[in-house]
């Protein structure tokens, strides 16, 4: 806006308003005029003035004394520039009044907020209430010096807890205002916060705090926790209709407080809490929910088990954490070494159907009969063991599983029942499947309850785990998801992963289980280590050695991708085209600028590193300057933080094209232009990113562009579409359902409300189908869908709205779990529930391309036939596999590869394979 005037009248006025300062009500006054007598002045220090000085707007507290001054600018200024300004007012009426009022500085687009003595000026996305403002002030009066006060002992009295509350608030007297706790999964992060709030609360430096958590149970947990630990400080549960404002302590789902902020208007003031402690901080929180961290102005504290290598780095940025550091860690391994958590030892274990899949041939002559007169093709009976509780069930390997289990598991004080014991299945379906094995075998401990099924499909789920915390029966858990993460059982001493996990993550945080102390009160005997049986390869798939170690996983796909970028640079150094050649070491010297140099792990290489920095580094290079670029630098690449998978997937694929062009291999290249081609195609097309390269896309996708490639053609390939890969969908794969004595169904438990309403998913994708198709004849975008029209982003917006009500809450995210569709847009879930369009999936295109790969070799042995299934249920997990993967188990349970495989063979199935990886 062109003036001040403006900018007041139509922005600043309106947001004042809006957060209960106006004249109306006389909380508020304009111009003031700042004339304190020249005696105050003088106690005050300050210099007469004779022109006088007008603050722009002073906000009065209950009192009638100002509690905070805004200092305006017109739009196009920026709004630091009128600090000094603000400054002497403030001093003016702290000379006047005796009060420090705070300082508020806007030009109506971004405004700061400054507690001068306390904090720097800071960004704010408003403007705070009355209500805010005098409690911050009373903090201010009589807050007392952190290192004063001592944290509760009857919280908290491990010396790492201790530290890590000394940690936060060391930081917060040098004027931090945001932190991140990596504490290992057992260490008592609730309990180190609790402990964290109680001090701050003690020393006047917070008043009104809120814990978020991604899970309802985790939630509760926590209420449950403040409760038992600040007995006295009134808390409450955050719900839609149901806001307790006079509770000090507020709990919530992330998705619970996203829907409350989507309320107009939104209950809170922007600085309406002190302090935020964000449960399993991690990048979706950075990804879906940071508007909430950007609406509160309030001291943020992040919580995570995840260890310091693994997380984001845009958790480290959403705390502002300097160099990737967190405020404090306390990794697993130390928690281990110091006594604080247990050990664990890992039994691999995997069924013959798991290794060589389920075929008709296998299959007795009386289920065969059965399955024909079901009408269910033999032919379709062709199963690896990764289909296993995903595409197919087999009663007698849940049996095989549960056996092992029996045989090998901690047992009590008794030595004839299991000690407490969790099992990770596949689904809910899966999980009855393994408590009928335990109701076939073992039915003398069944009738006393020893295994029961615990998680959101079964009613009174809740009591069954209270029963399982416990002394009594069930001893064994079998569970999705609710107990993966966040629940406390210390008398576990059995993990079982019934089911493949494909996050490192995930993985580490259910291993968490199991590592508490705890002592048998029958025996006084201490837990000294907990048993983990492995029945899907899960600690060969995250490269995990038994005890514990967590080894650097094998090419990580920035390693992967920096190699074959110097695989391009080898191949092109030496030819005419410097300019090109110049290129690629750029790519490469970008790479390097992304390590984050503050890793410990990369401190021995920083000279060298810093050398590579450096343009005239990759001139002239010579043998020896490659070998150590792949012998040495390329491994650093594991650290390299924010990747986005599908986008450096696509990067990767790429390069290896422009490598294949270069070596002159048409059928390599024919291979990755499918894959390219497939990518591309997945690309949503609604999209207005993707719209705006419509033609090149167009273009690329065509024969033309194919004939007469280029080396400057896939990069130009690579620079237009490798960002917009992010927005890539992914096909969901088919299932297909076999009865195979035990009845199979697919009915699946989904969370879809902000309160954690929750529902089977066949029966929310029935309503959610009618409900659409009643829409379709209401909603002009909806029609427009069926009709095969693109929606601009306005339309899309107005849909979602529409969309996202009670009682549904249709999501793009719901959709996507209903459907089993992951990274799909809105406009192509919907289609998919209107029935316009079939999204398919990965699991096929493998299952096709290995089934055209044992077509053109008929001359394979059954056993070599065994061998290829068992590579290809390694493709379908993402292994990228070596000449060396291929002799250790699972594959050397098949047979030698050597004695199998000629040379030439074994090549041509590793290439083949790892073609299919990415």
């Amino acid at each position: 806006m062109s003036n001040e005037a403006q900018t007041r009248k139509e922005l600043i006025d309106l947001q004042l308003e809006q957060a209960g300062w106006s004249l109306a009500q006389g909380n508020l006054l304009e111009e003031v005029l700042l004339a304190p007598t020249k005696n105050k002045l003088a106690e005050s220090g300050l210099p007469y003035r004779a022109s006088p000085e007008f603050a722009d707007y002073t906000l009065l507290g209950r009192d009638g004394k100002p509690l905070a001054i805004v200092e305006a600018k017109r739009t196009n200024r920026d709004p630091e520039v009128g600090k000094r300004q603000a400054e002497d007012y403030a001093e003016l009426i702290k000379a006047s009044y005796g009060v420090d009022p705070f300082i508020f500085l806007s030009n109506g687009l971004r405004t700061l907020f400054w507690e001068r003595g306390r904090y720097p000026a800071r960004e704010v996305s408003g403007f705070y209430s009355r209500d805010d403002l005098e409690r911050l002030a009373f903090q201010r009066r009589y807050q007392q010096p952190l290192a004063k006060i001592a944290p509760n002992l009857q919280i908290v009295e491990r010396p790492y807890q201790l530290e890590a509350i000394r940690r936060v608030t060391e930081a917060l007297e040098q004027g931090q205002r945001k932190f991140l706790l990596v504490m290992a999964t057992g260490t008592g992060k609730t309990r180190t916060v609790i402990a964290l709030v109680d001090l701050l609360m003690r020393a006047r430096r917070v008043q009104k705090v809120l814990f978020l958590a991604d899970r309802v149970e985790l939630v509760q947990q926590a209420l449950g926790a403040f409760k038992d630990h600040l007995p006295d400080e009134t808390r409450a549960r955050l719900e839609a209709g149901q806001l307790d404002h006079a509770a000090r302590v507020h709990v919530a789902t992330y998705p619970g407080m996203m829907q409350l902020l989507q309320q107009s208007p939104v209950p809170f003031s922007h600085g309406y809490y002190d302090l935020i402690i964000a449960d399993e901080s991690h990048r979706s929180i950075y990804n879906r929910y940071r508007a909430i961290f950007n609406y509160f102005d309030a001291l943020q504290l992040g919580l995570t088990a995840t260890p310091t290598d693994y997380i984001d780095h845009n958790t480290f940025e959403l705390f502002e954490c300097p160099g990737d550091l967190p405020t404090f860690s306390y990794p697993y391994q130390t928690a281990v070494q110091e006594g604080y958590l247990v050990d664990y030892v890992a039994l691999d274990a995997q069924t013959r159907f798991q290794l060589e899949g389920i075929r008709a041939g296998q299959l007795p002559p009386e289920v065969q009969q059965e399955l024909t007169e079901q009408g269910i093709e033999l032919s379709e009976i062709d199963f690896e063991g990764s289909d296993l509780e995903r595409r197919v069930t087999n009663t007698g390997t849940n049996d095989a599983i549960v056996r092992e289990f029996m045989e090998k598991c901690r047992k009590d004080a008794s030595g004839t029942l299991p000690a407490r014991t969790i099992i990770f299945a596949v689904s809910h379906r899966h999980a009855l499947e393994l408590w009928h094995s335990f109701n076939r075998l073992y039915p003398d401990m069944q009738r006393r309850g020893l295994a029961e099924v615990i998680d959101s499909h079964m009613e009174r789920a809740d009591k069954t785990l209270s029963d399982f915390k416990g002394d009594g029966m069930p001893r064994v858990a079998i569970s999705v998801d609710m107990l993966d993460t966040g629940i406390d059982v210390p008398a576990v001493q059995n993990l079982v992963f019934a089911k493949p996990v494909f996050s490192r993550v995930k993985f580490l945080q259910m291993i968490g289980r199991g590592t508490r102390h705890w002592r048998d009160p029958q025996t006084g005997q201490a837990k000294s280590s907990f048993l983990i049986i492995d029945y899907w390869g899960n600690f060969a798939y995250f490269d995990m050695n038994t005890e514990g170690e967590i080894a650097n996983p094998t090419e990580p796909l920035p390693v992967r991708l920096f190699r074959v970028r110097l695989e391009k640079l080898t191949l092109l150094h030496g030819r005419a085209d410097t300019a090109v050649e110049a290129a690629t070491a750029a790519q490469l010297r970008q790479m390097l600028d992304h390590l984050p140099l503050d890793n410990f792990n990369l401190r021995p290489h920083l000279p060298a590193l810093q050398e590579l920095a450096q343009p005239s580094a990759w001139e002239n290079l010579t043998t020896a300057t490659l070998d150590r670029l792949a012998e040495v630098i390329a491994p650093l690449l594991r650290f390299y933080p924010d990747v986005n998978l599908p986008v450096m997937s696509f990067e990767l694929r790429t390069e290896r094209l422009a490598v294949a062009h270069l070596n002159g291999q048409p059928e390599r290249v024919e291979s990755l232009r499918d894959k390219v081609i497939q990518d591309l195609r997945l690309l949503p097309t609604t999209l207005r990113e993707v719209q705006a390269h419509a033609a090149k896309l167009a273009w690329m996708t065509g024969a033309a562009f194919w004939q007469n490639l280029t080396y400057e053609r896939v990069m130009d390939l690579q620079q237009t579409f490798a960002p917009l890969m992010r927005y890539r969908q992914r096909q969901s794969q088919e299932i297909i359902k076999l009865n195979l004595n035990d009845q199979i169904t697919s009915r699946r438990w989904i969370i879809y409300g902000p309160g954690g309403e929750g529902a089977f998913v066949e029966n929310y994708r029935e309503q959610v189908e009618a409900h659409l198709k009643e829409l379709a004849g209401h909603l002009p975008a909806l029609d427009k869908l069926r009709q095969g029209q693109p929606l601009d982003s306005a339309e899309l917006s107005g849909l979602s709205e529409a969309l996202n009500r009670p009682d549904l809450f249709i999501t793009p995210d719901t959709l996507r779990q209903v459907y089993d569709v992951a990274e799909a847009g809105l406009p192509d879930l919907l289609r998919h529930a209107l029935g316009l369009q079939h999204l398919a999936g990965r699991e096929e295109r493998i299952k096709e391309s290995f089934d055209e790969f044992l077509a053109a070799h008929p001359h394979f042995s059954a056993v070599q036939i065994n061998f290829v299934r068992a590579v290809r249920s390694a493709v379908l997990r993402e292994a990228h596999l070596s000449e060396a993967d291929l002799e250790r188990p699972p594959f050397s349970r098949v047979g030698p590869v050597r004695r199998l495989f000629s040379s030439g063979e074994l090549a041509e199935l590793l290439d083949f394979a790892n073609r299919l990886v990415v």
